[in-house]
């Protein structure tokens, strides 16, 4: 399909791509991989025709169709989603428009020869119509749009009342819409929650096209790609396995060049020394000539460098707080009439890890914002004692001023005491010699992204917010961050739908859904398992309405039975849930009452223990309002 010749591309001195060959064929599923700032999505450019490089030479057919997604594109603000999904369709809309034209045409033809011709056209423009196979393109834009997470009304906004991400959705679907021959997706699944990534995942890996794929998501690579293509110092390594294998192979192929490198220089070494004893004498003169030749002769292997630059991050300690880190009471957020929260709740202690999980649109970067102060609400938001935020939004790398060097950011973030660290905690972001004296606007996403986490940890902290702190990380740097986070010793509360880099890392999931704040004690595959078994069987379906099953009197005597069975079933165990919970708080309250009125006890322990106290009381009081409300729906039931 597409064949890539000597490509070499220079940026000032430095060799973006050095005379690098591949082929690309009809059934290749690649992930381009390598470090931020190698040059992956300079690649992606050139393969979509839209970076010019310096040499080489690149093959493709006239009538191959791509669909390129790039990390960042200029968007056409007055369109809506559904009219951005429908340029997919841009010929079948042509014809159609042909169509009408002929058929308005051949009503009004004024001699049979005429209306001879303009039926010939007219036959034509059906079939071609029928060829691009998109009579039910509204049907197909509707399901795509479901599916990539627009509901509603949301098809149908302008795109400039839209955030980045989701106008990003919009031109994905189109892309997909247009079932081109080769794909060229650059971190497709930055902007998409879980759902969406799954669906985007399911929906890919039985597409019909041929696919070049860069993403820092390694479960994502795993399950699409079927080759690697790694960018290291203008060079390409290419083998035919996905990532995780990819990673292993390339571990054993450089024991195996150290190995035969070792045992080449012991065969170099004991040749020159039979070299040396017989180059002397006359009879071993030819001998010794003749071994000469053979070393000139011979190949050395080299051991190919590997890249061992990463990321340096390692939090320092947390200064001390009072265990209640943070607590949510009965907050309430609404934008217009839209419910984002309704009487929400949750106690955040002092050195738990926790993540923030949820569809988008649930209001996670909402939660951490009204955290923040950032974000007007209801209800009430206290940090606890000696509480120091850091805080990582999703915007943070655009946030920076873009004049500003490296070094000038840095220093303005640090506190006072961290002032001298800035050029080593720089050199641990692999940020280096003249790498400080950058602006800000020349940095990479992925720079940009390392700046601003290197700027969080020169202050003292123990409270981390970290809104998607991932995006535009290489796979090196993401999971060294989260090494870092699983030894800190502090509290952190994390946004993030990498479910690869969230596996393993929290204590704790706080699933955003139906307004609510809901606490799930499973790791985040067990989570995304049960919400796939759970959801609803239209995602990414039509959403045209299905038949009505019609009943007859006795058939709905007998549903609405079986169905108050299983409502009554469901309330029982609801309240069963909910009395187990009731012992537990009551229990707690009763030991902390005697801790608290137990003579000798700090000062500290009481004024938090009676804090605790009146957290208790609160939840008490609201659990035996829902456990009544549900005692008397079971009640009705049980009557009707």
């Amino acid at each position: 399909m597409i064949s890539v010749n000597n490509l070499t591309l220079h940026f000032g001195e430095r060799p973006m791509f050095d005379a690098v060959s591949f082929f690309i064929g009809s059934d290749d599923r690649i992930g381009l991989v390598g470090r931020n700032g190698a040059g992956k999505s300079t690649l992606l450019k050139i393969l979509a025709g839209q970076q010019a490089f310096d040499a080489g030479s690149i093959g493709r057919p006239k009538e191959l169709a791509m669909g390129y997604l790039p990390q960042q594109m200029d968007h056409d603000l007055d369109l809506t989603p559904w009219q951005v999904a429908e340029k997919a369709f841009a010929e079948a809309l042509e014809v159609n428009q042909r169509i009408n034209s002929y058929t308005q045409a051949l009503e009004h033809a004024r001699t049979d020869e005429e209306a001879m011709d303009l039926a010939g056209l007219l036959a034509n423009a059906h079939e071609r119509l029928n060829t691009l196979g998109v009579a039910d393109h509204e049907m197909k834009i509707e399901r795509m749009l479901k599916g990539i997470g627009f509901i509603g009304e949301d098809m149908h906004r302008p795109m400039r009342e839209l955030s980045g991400g989701w106008r990003m959705r919009a031109e994905l679907a189109r892309i997909l819409l247009m079932q081109p021959d080769l794909l060229l997706l650059d971190e497709p699944t930055n902007h998409l929650d879980l759902p969406a990534i799954q669906w985007l995942e399911d929906l890919l890996r039985g597409y019909p096209a041929a696919l070049v794929l860069i993403s820092h998501d390694k479960t994502f690579l795993d399950r699409l790609t079927t080759r690697t293509l790694e960018v290291t110092g203008g060079q390409l390594i290419d083998r035919k396995v996905a990532w995780s294998q990819y990673v292993e192979l390339r571990k054993v192929e450089r024991e195996q060049q150290s190995s035969a490198a070792k045992e080449q220089q012991r065969y170099i070494k004991e040749t020159e020394a039979l070299i040396n004893k017989f180059r002397a004498k006359a009879s071993k003169a030819a001998f010794a000539q003749s071994l000469i030749t053979k070393l000139d002769k011979l190949e050395r292997i080299e051991v190919e460098d590997e890249d061992l630059r990463k990321l340096l991050v390692k939090f320092p300690p947390a200064p001390a707080s009072g265990k209640l880190v943070c607590e949510v009471l009965g907050v309430s957020k609404t934008y217009g009439p839209k419910q984002i929260f309704s009487n929400a709740e949750l106690t955040i202690a002092k050195g738990e890890h926790l993540a923030l999980v949820g569809a988008n649109g649930t209001g996670k970067s909402t939660l951490v914002r009204m955290i923040m102060g950032e974000e007007p609400y209801e209800g009430e938001i206290r940090l606890g004692h000696n509480v120091i935020t850091g805080y990582y939004a999703q915007d943070m790398p655009e946030r920076m001023v873009p004049q500003r060097t490296v070094m000038e950011t840095a220093e303005d973030a640090a506190s006072v005491e961290n002032r001298p660290r800035v050029r080593a905690m720089l050199g641990a972001f692999m940020f280096s010699g003249d790498d400080v004296d950058k602006r800000v606007k020349v940095l990479s996403g992925g720079e940009r992204a390392r700046l601003a986490l290197c700027c969080m940890l020169l202050k003292p902290l123990n409270f981390l917010i970290l809104d998607e702190p991932t995006h535009h990380l290489d796979i090196q740097s993401k999971d060294v961050l989260k090494e870092a986070l699983k030894n800190y010793d502090g509290t952190f509360l994390i946004v993030s739908h990498d479910r690869d880099f969230l596996t393993g890392l929290t204590n704790r999931l706080l699933e955003l859904d139906d307004h609510r704040i809901r606490d799930q004690h499973m790791d985040i595959l067990e989570l995304i398992a049960k919400r796939k078994a759970l959801q609803s069987a239209d995602i990414g379906k039509s959403s045209a309405a299905r038949p009505v099953e019609r009943k007859t009197p006795a058939n709905n005597d007998q549903h609405e039975k079986r169905e108050r069975g299983k409502d009554r079933r469901r309330m029982q165990m609801q309240l069963e849930r909910i009395e187990k919970k009731l012992a537990d708080l009551e229990q707690e309250e009763k030991t902390l009452q005697e801790q608290v009125m137990r003579t000798g006890s700090p000062a500290e322990a009481v004024q938090n223990g009676y804090e605790r106290l009146g957290v208790l009381a609160k939840t008490i009081a609201s659990t035996m309002e829902e456990w009544e409300g549900i005692s008397v729906q079971l009640e009705e039931l049980e009557e009707q």
